[in-house]
């Protein structure tokens, strides 16, 4: 018999398990479908590996489609349209981690996470709302929307992973962009840019770290450089990033940034511990000359079981406040410094918050006595609220 003459047009075994046109094509067209039925759920996230079922996070829960099992095949031929159809994307040889944005039209815009694990590919979807959010919609206290068209200041929004902080900045943004007084130059550096603004009442500039400059403390010091009016930062950390963002409210800027704290005070605890302990007195008369509003928030599941509704723990600039942060002593009073001071200047603790979304029917009694600060508390008060 005689033997097999290979072309040079001829695919290789290799080349048949890199590219199938057939069979990529059926994976499209599978993916857009479990696309359509995640979004049409209200998913924000979906995830695609080997060897399961797609899910998607829908409600802060992980819930499964109804699609087949996927292979390492089917999760290659995936990763690798999209990609290709990504821009200013690396080949999927290329690749080991990688996050940027993605589109299928008529469906939806995504950031894709394509990792490796055990040698086949994942990737992870967020949904990337075409509609901004604005503080009604998430539900953001009124105080907190003052405080941002403030002309300069120090505004931080802190929660944990998934708490909702990249819709806060969203919504900040999107606020002064359609309520500022005056035209302003807002310049966002970004871990990833989800949410796209245009230029309305100000002028908005949107950076994203590691596309668009090296480091969110590149980004920040060219900002200073750009004739910025707002710095909006997708994280502030480290000395030098703080020191520029006094200097920037120094200088009559107005710096909004993100943080990963659970409450009000571990965000304080969290900025001062930036700063060697014979730093930190100086470090507090800057926080009470700068500092405008911390926002701390969480997300909870809704009473009726449709979506999530946020919590928030706010601290905005009073005397007594001020007071607090100036004695190294008395940062354990913030809270109830914070609770005090609801009616006169808009602040309020998780606990305060918490039994509002109770008494509204937002949040059920069952959930909100477990993650209240103080359990106890938390039922006399609301038992006080009741009456």
């Amino acid at each position: 018999m005689p033997a097999t003459v290979k072309t040079d047009d001829a695919p290789t075994a290799a080349d048949e398990r890199r590219f199938r046109p057939g069979g990529s094509a059926a994976q499209v067209e599978r993916l857009r479908q479990f696309l359509t039925e995640a979004i049409q759920r209200g998913a924000s996230d979906v995830h695609i590996r080997a060897g399961d079922v797609v899910y998607a996070r829908i409600h802060g829960q992980l819930v499964p489609l109804d699609t087949p099992v996927l292979g390492a095949l089917d999760t290659r031929e995936l990763a690798m349209h999209m990609l290709a159809t990504a821009p200013n994307a690396p080949t999927l040889d290329e690749v080991h981690d990688y996050s940027g944005p993605w589109s299928a039209p008529g469906i939806a815009r995504f950031r894709i996470s394509i990792l490796k694990q055990r040698s086949s590919y994942m990737v992870v979807m967020r949904v990337i709302p075409d509609v901004l959010p604005t503080f009604e919609t998430l539900g953001l206290p009124a105080t907190l929307g003052r405080a941002v068209l403030a002309e300069f200041g120090l505004v931080l929004i802190s929660g944990v992973p998934g708490s909702g902080r990249a819709s806060t900045l969203a919504a900040i943004i999107n606020h002064l962009n359609t309520h500022a007084p005056a035209r302003r130059h807002i310049v966002s550096v970004e871990p990833s840019i989800e949410f796209l603004h245009k230029s309305l009442k100000c002028s908005v500039t949107q950076r994203e770290v590691g596309i668009d400059t090296d480091s969110y403390l590149a980004g920040m010091r060219a900002a200073l450089d750009q004739d910025a009016d707002v710095l909006v930062l997708g994280e502030l950390s480290g000395p030098e990033m703080l020191e520029m963002a006094f200097r920037a409210v120094e200088q009559g800027r107005m710096v909004i940034a993100r943080m990963q704290s659970s409450d009000v005070t571990s965000a304080i605890k969290a900025l001062l511990a930036n700063f060697a302990a014979d730093a930190q007195d100086q470090v507090r008369l800057q926080l009470a000359e700068s500092l405008r509003c911390v926002l701390a928030q969480r997300l909870l599941p809704r009473a009726d079981g449709n979506g999530r509704v946020l919590a928030a723990e706010l601290l905005c600039m009073n005397a007594g406040v001020r007071e607090v942060l100036g004695d190294p002593g008395r940062l354990g009073e913030l809270r109830a410094v914070l609770a005090e001071g609801r009616a006169q200047f808009g602040t309020q603790t998780f606990d305060q918050h918490l039994a509002d979304l109770v008494i509204a029917g937002r949040v059920s009694f069952d959930v909100a006595v477990i993650l209240a600060t103080n359990s106890l508390d938390f039922e006399l008060q609301l038992r006080g609220l009741r009456r």
